[in-house]
């Protein structure tokens, strides 16, 4: 997936080339590579600038004056050359180097919804002092590429004015340049890896994918449970993570955790160096550990109901006779399953791919394991592997984070039918009673375990890619909007505090009180 520092190496590149094109033949140049020159100008202008125009940084404020005074520069080139003229090939690099900033504002408007709240946890990070130091920074690099696109357009002018014209354009991109870097030396390189904000829409793998893709659709997968995390912390989404979910959703987790150590010991038969492999082996066991706290918070749900959802319920009883009779059977509803388990499903079954081949499904046989080296192909070496299933338990952190607050919200239609908790005073008729407090604690107590375990998970697989020699970008991110994350909306918080749309404010995480029921019957 393209990452917002992609899309800046992209622009650089396609003004370089259009630079180098120099625009003419042996015919003046036309209007429209300095209409396209513009035009990239006022993307850039636009990424940078609030509604009123003004920067939306300080740290922006010289780079958005100059970048609107060279645009000005353009326009009066504009009106002075001939309507006929070269087109050259430089207008066509412009374009994509316009298509590339615009899409740069779409990568970070995708972070916040339509009423402009957030709805990923990168938003958070977005909205840093440091965040938009690095797209300030950024845009000023792409400045001093589009003055040396002006200076290629005056080549082969013979009016003075527009040699004037582009010159003073020149001027200001320059003088724009060297503010913007100024301005920005603490800018967050972190940001470099935002990704765009998928919708929390499941893609099915199929046994046709080539093994080469697994890695990239994993992280899609990663990035698509994040923001079920983050609206489910922040309550956004209309279908909400019920406790048969949570319950699904922790048991394919343990699975992807359990297969991922595989794969590290896979590879780790291929080495032949002590201390990579003493590596590997030790972030196999730190998954070993995630994929057993995560087994121990499915477990936590085994005699807990969600009333709204009872997909997963102990064994009932068969109706009596007389229940038949008097026609007091009543059928479980049935609920459609929260996107957040298929796709947590899916991120197993691109493990097993990865390990076992693209035939792979959990509900059959492992067999035998692909060779080393062919997962070591696939995967870019042992540092891409890393960097790969990193991203496993850096969004394990964030749904242990948000189950949590599920967990509260949900609390009112909880019901249980343990005898190590059942209350003295219940009819012995009414199987189901409300969850006890107790219970509840557990719950969180086993979701706390795998906060730790998920972080210890994650740490041992950077230290192989650290090892590896393999950088890993991501990691700096998920840092800053985890960090972000437990200041804003941390799980631990039990207070209600307005919803705003600035992303500095606490959100709402209490619920209104509802009364519990005294007791229930399934």
């Amino acid at each position: 997936m393209t990452t917002l520092g992609e899309l800046f190496d992209v622009a650089g590149v396609r003004l370089r080339t259009a630079a180098a094109t120099a625009f003419t033949d042996a015919e003046p140049v036309g209007r429209r590579s300095v209409r396209e020159l513009d035009r990239f100008l006022g993307d850039l202008h636009s990424n940078l600038a609030g509604p009123d125009g003004t920067a939306a940084s300080p740290s922006a404020a010289d780079l958005v004056l100059n970048l609107k005074w060279a645009r000005e520069a353009l326009r009066t080139a504009d009106r002075l050359l001939p309507v006929e003229g070269n087109l050259g090939a430089g207008h066509e690099q412009l374009a994509g180097a316009g298509q590339a900033v615009a899409a740069v504002r779409d990568l970070v408007e995708s972070h916040r919804g339509p009423d402009g709240a957030p709805v990923t946890a990168y938003a958070y990070t977005l909205s840093t002092r440091t965040a938009h130091d690095y797209l300030a920074q950024r845009s000023a690099e792409l400045a001093w590429e589009a003055g040396q696109v002006a200076h290629a357009l005056t080549q082969d002018v013979a009016d003075p004015g527009v040699v004037a014209a582009l010159e003073d354009a020149r001027g200001f991109l320059a003088k724009a340049s060297v503010l913007g870097r100024a301005e920005t030396r603490e800018a967050d390189q972190g940001v470099a890896a935002m990704p765009l904000a998928l919708p929390v829409e499941p893609v099915q793998a199929s046994s046709a994918d080539a093994t080469s893709a697994v890695t990239a659709r994993l992280g899609e997968d990663c990035d698509r449970l994040s923001r079920v995390a983050f609206e489910t912390l922040h309550d956004r989404s209309e279908h909400r993570l019920s406790g048969s979910d949570l319950q699904q959703l922790s048991r394919w987790t343990a699975m992807a955790r359990l297969l991922s150590g595989r794969v590290l010991l896979r590879v780790a038969e291929q080495s032949h160096d002590a201390p990579a492999t003493e590596a590997l082996q030790g972030a196999a066991e730190a998954l070993r550990g995630s994929a057993k706290a995560w087994q121990e918070a499915a477990a936590a749900w085994h005699r807990v109901v969600d009333v709204s959802d009872p997909r997963a319920h102990p064994k009932l009883p068969p109706p009596s006779y007389e229940i038949v009779r008097l026609g007091q059977v009543v059928k479980l509803p049935s609920v459609m399953p929260h996107p957040a388990t298929i796709i947590a499903h899916t991120s197993v079954v691109r493990v097993g791919q990865l390990l076992y081949g693209a035939q792979w499904r959990p509900e059959q046989k492992p067999g035998e394991a692909r060779p080393p080296q062919a997962i070591l192909d696939d995967a870019r070496e042992v540092g891409g592997i890393a960097a790969s299933l990193y991203r496993l338990p850096a969004t394990g952190w964030q749904m242990a984070t948000a189950a949590p607050v599920m967990v509260r919200r949900s609390q009112a239609g909880l019901v249980t039918d343990s005898i190590d908790h059942r209350p003295r005073e219940l009819d012995p008729r009414m199987r189901f009673y409300p969850v006890r407090p107790r219970q509840l604690e557990e719950l969180n107590g086993a979701y706390r375990k795998v906060l730790m375990s998920e972080q210890a998970a994650a740490a041992a697989l950077l230290e192989v890619a650290k090892a590896a020699g393999t950088p890993v970008p991501r990691a700096l991110l998920d840092l800053s909007a985890h960090r972000l994350l437990s200041e804003r909306g941390g799980w631990a918080q039990q207070g209600s505090r307005p919803a705003a749309r600035q992303p500095r404010e606490a959100v709402r995480h209490a619920e209104p009180p509802v009364r519990r029921p005294r007791g229930r019957s399934l």
